[in-house]
C-alpha cells in the first residue's frame, strides 16, 4: 500500500550490532526504521538476547548494569516492535 513502511523481521542480534557498530549496515536499518521508511520487527526471545549482550558488554566493561527503568526506556526508543 503506498505511504506505509515496507516491513522487514530483525533478528536480536541484527539490532545489537545496530547499537554497538557505528556506519554498520545493521545500525542504517535502524536509522531508516526510526525515519519510518522501514518498520521493523522482531520476537521478545530477539528482546531476550539485546538484554543479555547489554549485561554482558557491561560485566565486560566493569560497569554498572542498566536498572529495569534504563532498560524499559531503550526497549521504546529502539525502532522496532517486538512481539
Amino acid at each position: 500500500m503506498r505511504g506505509q513502511p515496507r516491513v522487514i523481521k530483525i533478528e536480536g542480534t541484527t539490532i545489537l550490532r545496530g547499537l554497538l557498530f557505528p556506519n554498520s549496515e545493521e545500525e542504517t536499518l535502524l536509522h531508516l526504521a526510526a525515519c519510518e521508511r522501514i518498520e521493523l520487527h522482531a520476537t521478545t526471545q530477539d528482546w531476550n538476547l539485546i538484554l543479555r549482550g547489554i549485561m554482558e558488554l557491561s560485566r565486560r566493561a566493569g560497569s554498572q548494569p542498566m536498572s529495569g527503568q534504563e532498560l524499559k526506556n531503550l526497549r521504546t526508543i529502539i525502532p522496532v516492535i517486538f512481539s
